[in-house]
């Protein structure tokens, strides 16, 4: 096994034991450094598991570092996402009310809406509950 292969089994390991987190290629880097595995490696390993629908890339906001997740567990085609800007959690929402949003959409604007990809910025609860705390 060459060493380029071990960094790989490596990189996708870290990614599959993490499937419900949404990473970013300097947290994966940073858990694999003592194994040795550069930055660059996880870089282009991620784009290569993204082209192959292994993993999913999440650009959740301009200018900060893209997301990933593994795609092999996580059935995470068929919602939409709430991001935290406060905490910076990535929240998954299932809704039938964005369903119907997406629907019409589609029937009455002939717009396709990549669910995957959606994402909703505001405050969570958890940290609105803190504000609100701090605020008194």
């Amino acid at each position: 096994m060459s060493y380029n292969t071990r960094q790989r089994e490596l990189i996708l390991e870290y990614i599959k034991s993490n499937a419900d987190s949404h990473l970013t290629a300097d947290t994966i880097a940073l858990a694999l450094k003592s194994e040795q595995v550069g930055k660059t490696t996880v870089y282009r390993y991620l784009e290569k598991l993204c082209e192959q629908h292994i993993v999913r890339k999440y650009i959740l906001s301009e200018g900060k570092s893209a997301c990933y997740q593994y795609a092999g567990t996580a059935d995470c085609h068929d919602h939409f996402h709430l991001k935290c800007i406060k905490c910076g959690k990535l929240i998954h929402l299932e809704c039938g009310h964005l369903k119907e949003i997406e629907s019409h959409i589609k029937s009455d604007h002939g717009f396709f809406i990549d669910s995957s990809r959606t994402v909703f910025y505001g405050v969570c609860g958890e940290c609105a509950d803190k504000e609100t705390v701090t605020d008194k």
